[in-house]
């Protein structure tokens, strides 16, 4: 009897000192989430415009305290766009212009971070030298609702020559560079690594680069919904820190940076070498008055020659675009 008295004392002195050691860290401190704590599905096209975010999965992944973060890849646009707004992923590295057409038909829809600036190009034949002889020709785009689509209007209005007078076919962009090679195409302006693709592989050139349309210019990030966002704010400041980090991470540490994206994406170390001289990644804060001129030129673009097709009316931009977190995310990074 005295023996399981001294046992029983034994086993209560040794539940007691483990209970103590695990009560004396905060949830979340080893590095993995505590079960009520959420998990963050983002969507994601395996391109150079979600290179912050699988970064940003590879150095933080193990160690986020306020949730978990789940990566789920699409092959298209649509799909991503359809998971999104269907609730089958909480949030996604996605086009602007979907997001604006997203929140006109009441799904709510919230920007909190860029995923890059510049970073598209127009590609061409070898033979096009300058924008005018597009003239009659096709160029392909990934998507009518596309920021390359604007960048496109823009860069020909820019140059005095009518949207219509180009032919525009919507195409996949992996199919663009060999649609290109065989002359289906005249040209395709498309994320990276597409554009470097037909560079590299000598089908064409690079005709003009998105920051030599427009300056600064922005086209995807992190669209959540903010919803999700009011219930698990602490959730989402973490993410958008981390993607901060990421960013600087990439402008810092390149080769590195091709190495976690070579996990992820089945593209070339060369493809990213060239595509990374084009793209920038060192400040991913959205600000309200690039979104309102990104639905200034949407609603003016002539599809189909009439405008206001690909949107029909102004969005609330204010409640569409989110700041606050990247620019939090901003005082901690250095």
């Amino acid at each position: 009897m005295k023996g399981r008295l001294v046992l029983l004392g034994l086993i209560t002195l040794v539940l007691a000192l483990v209970l103590a050691g695990c009560g004396g860290k905060p949830a979340g401190e080893a590095g993995k989430p505590s079960g009520d704590q959420p998990v963050i599905k983002v969507g994601y096209l395996p391109i150079t415009h979600s290179l912050p975010l699988v970064v940003a999965d590879k150095l933080d992944g193990a160690a986020y305290r306020n949730f978990s973060l789940e990566l789920v890849p699409f092959s298209s646009w649509p799909e991503l766009t359809d998971a999104l707004n269907g609730g089958k992923v909480q949030a996604a590295i996605t086009m602007f212009e979907l997001a604006m057409v997203s929140q006109q038909r009441g799904i709510p829809t919230q920007v909190v971070a860029l995923s890059h600036t510049n970073g598209d190009v127009l590609v061409t034949a070898n033979g096009i030298e300058k924008l005018e002889d597009l003239k009659g020709k096709t160029v392909a785009i990934p998507h009518r609702l596309s920021g390359h689509n604007i960048l496109l209007y823009k860069a020909l209005k820019d140059k005095g020559i009518n949207y219509e007078e180009v032919d525009k076919l919507e195409m996949a962009p992996p199919d663009m560079p060999a649609a290109l090679a065989r002359g289906e195409v005249a040209g395709y302006i498309v994320a990276e690594p597409f554009g470097a693709q037909a560079v590299a592989g000598g089908q064409g050139k690079v005709l003009l680069r998105a920051q030599e349309i427009w300056p600064g210019w922005i086209c995807c990030g992190l669209v959540i919904n903010p919803k999700f966002t009011e219930q698990n704010g602490a959730a989402v400041q973490e993410l958008v820190d981390s993607l901060a980090k990421a960013g600087r991470f990439i402008q810092e540490k390149q080769p590195e940076a091709i190495g976690i994206a070579q996990q992820y994406m089945k593209i070339k170390p060369e493809l990213w070498e060239m595509s990374l001289e084009w793209i920038d990644y060192s400040n991913l804060t959205p600000k309200a008055e690039e979104f309102n001129r990104l639905q200034d030129y949407l609603l003016e673009l002539p599809w189909n020659g009439k405008a206001g097709t690909l949107l029909g009316s102004q969005v609330d931009i204010q409640n569409l675009v989110n700041p606050a977190y990247a620019i939090k995310a901003y005082q901690k990074v250095k």
